[in-house]
């Protein structure tokens, strides 16, 4: 079974573990992970690691994602988005876009954002939306994430009144949560009534594929086309290649001196004989910037095959 990484089109109504699934299916191995839910109401990228890419799991979640979000003012939901009971309500036909245009401003940078109830945090051992349905609820704790860029692209004024945007963050950001602090600020209930997700790193909505696109290119014997080589999953980190010596070293987790300029505290994509040996930290130690792998994906067996 070859392996990689897919960028696969998740349609609104399925869970995030029936893309998995699907594709497991599809691909007839069990060897299938995902970087990433979406809410079953959402759309867009879902980045898949199939075989031993999953190793790469960590590096891959993390990476930054981009959403286009609708914002409905006026309306406050149980869920925070539109799939949930209504709890509120209230009049928007005076709501301007430049009040929302302000409050999206405020929205950006390092901000302290509070998990929904309807999520899929952990609270001493049960999830929270679990918690939500049993009619609970709990103090949740506050997460920090970096909003890159909020930005309003069309305001709808009325009553409710509606506002497009497109959000650049950092990996594990509530958008649901973004649209009802966006509510606060002006003063409105609100909620997200729209998600899609657009990028995830690298991997971009126009190149994503559906589960036909996929059943074709199995069919068709050109999956392997249809992969991501696992670094070009990583395609904007830096990265150095290896010779054999360092490249035995580097697969058997050995930390060694970088023999390029790196900057210290960066994740690298190492590479060798073609191929990715591992991810990497360079560090710095005693006055030298060394290499210390942090998730080999080639031992030294196939490294010598």
């Amino acid at each position: 079974m070859p392996e990689g990484l897919l960028n696969m089109l998740k349609p609104p109504g399925m869970t995030s573990h029936d893309i998995v699934d699907a594709v497991r299916g599809i691909l007839g191995t069990r060897r299938v992970g995902h970087t990433g839910t979406l809410d079953p109401a959402a759309a867009g990228v879902m980045v898949l690691m199939v075989g031993s890419t999953t190793r790469l799991s960590e590096f891959v979640t993390a990476r930054p994602k981009v959403y286009r979000a609708e914002l409905t003012f006026g309306i406050a939901t149980d869920t925070l988005d539109g799939e949930g009971a209504i709890v509120e309500r209230a009049d928007t036909s005076a709501l301007r876009e430049d009040a929302v245009r302000r409050a999206l401003e405020d929205l950006t940078g390092e901000l302290e954002i509070v998990p929904p109830m309807h999520s899929a945090v952990w609270h001493e051992g049960r999830r929270l939306y679990d918690i939500a349905r049993d009619g609970g609820t709990v103090e949740v704790a506050t997460r920090t994430s970096v909003i890159d860029r909020f930005e309003l692209l069309d305001f709808q004024p009325g009553d409710p009144a509606r506002a497009l945007t497109e959000v650049a963050c950092s990996s594990g950001t509530y958008v649901r949560s973004l649209a009802a602090m966006a509510g606060e600020i002006v003063g409105l209930p609100a909620c997200l009534s729209l998600l899609v997700r657009t990028r995830v790193g690298t991997q971009q909505i126009a190149d994503a594929l559906t589960g036909r696109e996929l059943t074709q290119a199995v069919r068709d014997g050109r999956l392997r086309d249809v992969l991501i080589a696992p670094e070009d999953a990583l395609a904007d980190w830096p990265r150095l290649v290896a010779d054999e010596r360092t490249a035995l070293a580097l697969t058997n987790g050995v930390q060694v001196p970088a023999w390029a300029p790196v900057e210290a505290g960066h994740l690298l994509v190492m590479l060798g004989d073609g191929r990715l040996l591992c991810v990497a930290e360079a560090l710095q130690a005693d006055g030298a910037t060394m290499v210390q792998p942090r998730r080999v994906l080639l031992g030294e067996d196939a490294l010598r095959s």
